[in-house]
């Protein structure tokens, strides 16, 4: 078998945005990608890993395929993993990286796994199989083993079965990439970044004109799409990826994807967020601020079907609360309707809405509805032209 010449990169998502990540991926010059359930897959370089993590929104995490195997059971699992590390017959390397290099036991690791569909149901136990076969088969190279360590590992790997296959990935990430950096206060259960990013980037919205959330919170949603239209790379606020501990690390190269130009000017973009709740408010001016984006927001407390928006037209998004009555009754989504129709004319829309029937009520055709996940949560962003 031909070795690899490349990296065998996965990003993962939440269901529903594979399309969204892959036209991500092609606008960073990354035309060739296969999308899967959750992900997107393409053969790339150590840049590629690098921008990907700086600047995909729709993204989970980016991870590098280490290899694959076909394990029905305990012992193959284990024999593959001990392959995996000594080289041999029976294990597919998806990476070009050198065994020597990647499981040299000075680098701390851990290890988790998912299974589906396979006959090792038992998670934990395919864990501790592989972990077994990766550090006996240390001892035997290298004469020593790396240590397990759960909390703060160099390598942080991830073990996916699938039917009879198994697959070793090296998550390049550490903390999800939804983790942008600028939620220093949160109440509930905001909507998660990435679904965010996501409605803004299927809106269909040019960037121009104002921004309005009636319904703020925290003010994610403004924050995301201040991001996109700004064109301000989602992870400027991290201070931490795991890539940054791999062996061969780059800081030259990664420092300068850091310093690239933005993809668009910034134009004079104004954010208008509203929520009944003060505290909410004042959760998403502290958000905002943090974002660098609060001299560009208007906040104010209020009823959202009393909201007068600023001139427009621009784009619109709406999270409708989980749990509270707008979010319950069909009622309260047709006065949702009557105030886009009546305030919004000539804007984009996207709402989010947590229960795929109640969307109907709106008394608008959506020109697309998008089925995702928040986390376990089944929901619909319902994408508008308001006329």
């Amino acid at each position: 078998m031909t070795p690899p010449t490349a990296l065998s990169l996965v990003a993962t998502c939440a269901l529903g945005l594979e399309e969204l990540l892959a036209a991500e991926l092609a606008a960073l010059g990354i035309g060739t990608s296969e999308t899967t359930p959750g992900g997107v897959r393409w053969q790339g370089s150590w840049t590629d890993l690098y921008r990907a993590n700086w600047r995909l929104r729709t993204a989970n995490r980016v991870l590098v395929e280490l290899g694959r195997w076909s394990a029905p059971d305990g012992d193959a699992l284990y024999a593959g993993a001990r392959a995996l590390v000594r080289g041999g017959a029976g294990v597919e390397r998806s990476s070009a990286l050198p065994p020597g290099t990647w499981f040299d036991p000075a680098l701390p690791f851990a290890l988790a796994a998912t299974t589906s569909g396979s006959q090792v149901r038992d998670a934990r136990w395919a864990v501790m199989r592989v972990k077994d076969g990766l550090v006996d088969a240390q001892r035997e190279r290298f004469g020593r083993r790396a240590d397990v360590d759960r909390r703060d590992p160099v390598l942080p790997l991830r073990l996916r079965l699938s039917g009879d296959e198994a697959t070793l990935l090296l998550d390049s990430s550490g903390e999800p990439l939804d983790r942008r950096g600028y939620r220093v206060v949160s109440r509930g259960a905001p909507v998660r970044e990435q679904l965010a990013a996501a409605a803004v980037l299927a809106s269909g919205w040019d960037g121009s004109g104002p921004v309005v959330d009636p319904m703020c919170g925290t003010g994610t949603l403004l924050a995301e799409a201040a991001a996109v239209a700004l064109g301000l790379p989602p992870g400027r606020l991290r201070e931490s990826w795991a890539f940054t501990r791999f062996p061969g690390f780059e800081p030259r190269r990664f420092a300068a994807i850091r310093a690239e130009p933005l993809p668009c000017p910034g134009p004079d973009l104004t954010l208008h967020g509203n929520d009944r709740e003060p505290e909410a408010i004042r959760a998403a001016a502290a958000n905002l601020a943090r974002a660098g984006l609060r001299e560009r927001t208007q906040l104010s407390t209020g009823d959202a079907f009393a909201f007068t928006p600023p001139s427009g037209p621009g784009l619109v998004l709406v999270n409708p609360p989980y749990g509270e009555r707008l979010a319950e009754e069909p009622t309260q989504w047709r006065r949702l309707g009557d105030l886009l129709k009546q305030r919004f004319r000539g804007w984009k829309a996207a709402v989010l809405a947590g229960d795929a029937g109640l969307g109907k009520h709106l008394g608008l055709r959506p020109r697309r509805r998008l089925p995702v996940r928040n986390g376990p949560l089944p929901m619909r962003i319902l994408l508008l032209d308001l006329y």
